[in-house]
């Protein structure tokens, strides 16, 4: 059964080359576009569909504050952010406000795809610029801050089942889901449970955050 997908962009011939590609996509299927945060809001509280392709860059209410009313009233919807913004703020104002994935227009129609698929596993969707503004901005986090989320690293071990641990510690290893599944004789299902657990816990949004966090509170080594 394929996914619904609609796409919240102000741009008409964007949102009608990202309708195309959904209508060749053997996995998803276009339901509706809508111009607006406004219109979103209202739309998308009717017909909900699995995933929203958003904008951030909109007209009157703007995509982050489309993304934070979204999120109040739709908790489970999956939101990837498809914009040109790629600056440190705009990136960490939509992940603050719920965004599930940030990628930049300039993704290939291939890699957005695959993209799509990897939220569709329970994956958070980063264009590597993105990624790699993310680990630089977490990265940076004074001495002081660092020290005192050391601190709470116990509390954090305590947080985490022990399972949640092994596959954190995977996952700082470069192991795919399937790989994952392999290892410990699990479904991919239930590593995506596990990772999904891993992220609300942590309150990281990506695999990036949750390596990082792991090692500032002393969950992983390094």
């Amino acid at each position: 059964m394929k996914n619904l997908v609609s796409i919240v962009e102000d741009h008409e011939q964007t949102a009608l080359e990202l309708r195309q590609v959904l209508d060749q996509s053997t996995d998803f299927r276009f339901l509706k576009w809508y111009g607006s945060g406004e219109q979103a809001i209202k739309g998308l509280a009717i017909d909900i569909p699995d995933f929203v392709i958003m904008d951030i860059g909109l007209p009157g209410i703007d995509g982050v504050e489309t993304i934070r009313r979204l999120r109040r009233q739709l908790p489970d919807l999956k939101i990837i952010v498809l914009t040109v913004f790629e600056d440190a703020a705009s990136i960490l104002s939509a992940i603050e406000a719920g965004a599930n994935g940030y990628l930049l227009k300039d993704t290939n129609i291939a890699l957005l795809m695959a993209e799509l698929k990897v939220m569709q596993l329970g994956g958070a969707p980063m264009s590597p610029a993105i990624a790699l503004k993310i680990i630089n901005r977490l990265s940076s986090v004074n001495k002081d801050e660092t020290e005192t989320a050391e601190k709470k690293g116990t509390a954090f071990e305590q947080m985490l089942t022990s399972r949640e641990r092994e596959v954190l510690n995977h996952i700082s290893l470069g192991y795919t889901y399937s790989g994952i599944a392999d290892a410990f004789s699990i479904s991919p299902h239930t590593v995506r449970r596990h990772i999904e657990k891993i992220y609300q816990k942590l309150n990281v949004h990506s695999r990036s955050e949750a390596i990082i966090k792991g090692k500032q509170v002393g969950l992983l080594d390094g």
